[in-house]
């Protein structure tokens, strides 16, 4: 029986699918809420979202999802490729 993770080349294979596949969301998410995510209730969020106070961690957030959103996608188009070729 051959079991998917038996092979080291497979467990990289998943594990960088995983892995950009989830901050590939991440970003997303980042990028609907306009720079917050995990910084507040959703009550919180509301009331905070025009805040010239939290400018700073909204362009923090705003900086993070497009670095993600550049640069990761064909890492994980690579990994898609790669794991249907060899898996």
């Amino acid at each position: 029986m051959d079991f998917a993770f038996s092979n080291p080349l497979s467990l990289f294979l998943y594990a960088g699918l995983f892995i950009t596949g989830f901050l590939l969301l991440l970003a997303l998410m980042i990028r609907l809420t306009h720079g917050f995510f995990f910084s507040r209730t959703p009550k919180r969020f509301l009331e905070d979202q025009n805040d010239p106070r939290y400018d700073h961690e909204r362009r923090a957030g705003l900086a993070f999802s497009h670095l993600v959103l550049c640069y990761l996608p064909p890492f994980f188009l690579g990994f898609l490729i790669l794991s249907f070729l060899f898996l």
